[in-house]
């Protein structure tokens, strides 16, 4: 990923999965909130709730990002619901998140483009967009009307001491 800043895969996740994941969160119980949106935490849920469909994502996510970055791996992954007027700032991700990726799993709403540095996201259902995100600045523009669901995910790659030092 050194030269390429900004990766872009369409039909990364099939219509069937999108929909599965925007179900889930809306029925669930074990939402939580940050500012306007409700989260799910793809990793809790796989592992507590023993759900195959958040498996098979998190492992295409991995399989994902080592095609660009071998020693990467998630550090977590959530699927978020931006109701409508919400919108995210520009920023920074912690300097230690090496990769953000974020999996569009709807498309049918008006506003909610990804800003990456000066490059406009349009929205597409399941489309990935992976980039360095402790490094490059990016946004969500406001979203005007609908709903906007999204599954973003942190990377991080340890270094070899990390990795040698893990207990």
């Amino acid at each position: 990923m050194s030269k390429v800043s900004i990766i872009q895969k369409n039909n990364f996740l099939e219509d069937s999965f999108c929909d599965f994941f925007i179900d889930y969160i809306n029925n669930s119980k074990n939402k939580t909130t940050h500012r306007d949106t409700n989260i799910i935490y793809c990793d809790r849920t796989a592992v507590l709730d023993e759900i195959i469909e958040f498996k098979v994502l998190l492992a295409k996510l991995t399989f994902f990002v080592k095609k660009y970055s071998v020693n990467t791996c998630i550090n977590y992954s959530q699927i978020v619901e931006w109701p409508a007027k919400s919108l995210q700032a520009p920023h920074l991700d912690f300097n230690y998140h090496t990769h953000t990726s974020i999996l569009y799993l709807n498309d049918d709403y008006e506003g909610g483009e990804t800003l990456v540095g000066t490059k406009v996201i349009r929205p597409k259902k399941g489309k990935i967009v992976l980039f360095k995100g402790n490094k490059i600045k990016h946004q969500v523009l406001k979203i005007k009307s609908g709903k906007r669901y999204t599954n973003p995910t942190w990377y991080i790659t340890p270094t070899r001491k990390e990795k040698i030092n893990v207990n």
